[in-house]
């Protein structure tokens, strides 16, 4: 039996976490790479538990709809009205959808989408002011349930 050929790739990590991972290698007795290898493969990712399904699309599905929406508006040449109305219906399907995951405290999943629309330095603070305003409250403590689904 002919042993499988090598490949070389890279992986990024930080000066610290390169430096333990050789030392657990060492510890395993093992070289640094299998070591890594070898944890990759047989790690329990069950801690993560079950991710909810991505609210919103990934970069290829959207550039393909752009692509797709954009052929359509050649063809079709709306006038600014019909574009304001498809605005506002699109507007208010969105805020349909968001005050629908407050109402089923659903706020983990609206993180999320939040996390990957707008990043997760504002993500916090939109989830906060959109519970604020479906509950007409001046302020509200948001409580997410399990942030480490967070992607």
């Amino acid at each position: 039996m002919t042993e499988a050929k090598k490949r070389t790739f890279y992986i990024s990590c930080t000066d610290q976490e390169w430096e333990d991972a050789k030392r657990r290698a060492a510890e395993a007795g093992m070289k640094t790479s299998p070591w890594l290898v070898e944890r990759a493969l047989t790690a329990d990712l069950s801690i993560f538990g079950n991710r909810p399904q991505p609210l919103v699309l990934g970069a290829d599905d959207q550039k393909r709809m752009n692509d797709q929406i954009g052929f359509l508006m050649d063809l079709l040449k709306p006038s600014s009205d019909w574009m304001e109305k498809l605005g506002n219906q699109i507007a208010f399907l969105r805020d349909a959808k968001v005050t629908d995951l407050i109402a089923e405290d659903r706020l983990d999943e609206l993180l999320l989408a939040f996390e990957k629309l707008f990043g997760p330095d504002k993500a916090e603070a939109l989830l906060a002011k959109a519970v604020k305003e479906w509950h007409g409250a001046k302020s509200v403590e948001v409580k997410v349930h399990d942030p480490k689904q967070r992607m």
